[in-house]
């Protein structure tokens, strides 16, 4: 299995990237205390943690009890079979301070209820918008640098027309953490160079075929992209 791919106790597999939706509550002891971010996709990836290789019985509580040699802890969320509500074998941990992860990752082995545990910086969630009303006016350079004021971008979709010799009037822009995403869509109206452009975020289609839409009338395949 490659970096981030695990197996729990009792040989179900998984990986980070499956897992870092919430809605699954924790496990054990509550903590009054408990932000919740770490049920949060996309939320203070910096700070959050992975932790996989879990025994069944491990709680929040034991959780808390380790880590927090490393440092104070914001939220834990120990992952459980919505069915049975078992321990899923692996659990996220967010710190107050992203500094606290690399002490984690620096500490050598963990153990907890006599088992070797893996911890893992969390993998962040890329997210991705859909821009509409684009004017003509606006070149390609405008629109990235325009959005990328707002966090990394690591792809960005332009779709051509061919038979206008023109791009099309909406783009597809995908940054490196859902959070980003997340802040854009509290301001859906957003001006570039004074033309106001429409901000949604970008869904796959409902017939499973390639290419993402952004709401009514953002459909549109891959096109020319600026990377």
């Amino acid at each position: 299995m490659g970096n981030g791919d695990m197996k729990a106790e009792g040989g179900e597999e998984y990986h980070q990237d499956d897992q870092m939706n919430g809605g699954e509550n924790g496990s054990g002891d509550a903590q009054p205390t408990d932000s919740g971010s770490a049920e949060s996709p996309g939320k203070d990836d910096d700070r959050k943690l992975f932790v996989g290789g879990l025994s069944w019985e491990t709680t929040d509580k034991e959780l808390r009890d380790h880590f927090s040699n490393y440092g104070v802890i914001d939220s834990i969320n120990v992952k459980t079979d919505p069915n049975t509500g078992r321990s899923r074998g692996f659990a996220f941990i967010v710190f107050k301070s992203a500094d606290s992860i690399e002490k984690v990752l620096a500490a050598g082995d963990h153990v907890i209820n006599n088992k070797k545990i893996d911890p893992k910086k969390a993998k962040a969630r890329h997210g991705k918008i859909f821009v509409g009303g684009l004017s003509p006016e606006l070149s390609d350079d405008d629109i990235k640098n325009y959005f990328a004021q707002y966090g990394n971008i690591v792809d960005v979709e332009m779709p051509y027309d061919k038979t206008k010799n023109q791009r099309k009037g909406f783009c597809f822009i995908t940054f490196d953490s859902e959070q980003v995403v997340a802040e854009l869509l509290k301001t859906p109206k957003q001006s570039i160079n004074g033309k106001e452009v429409d901000v949604k975020k970008a869904t796959p289609k409902p017939d499973g075929m390639a290419g993402m839409r952004g709401g009514r009338g953002g459909r549109g395949g891959r096109g020319r992209g600026l990377f």
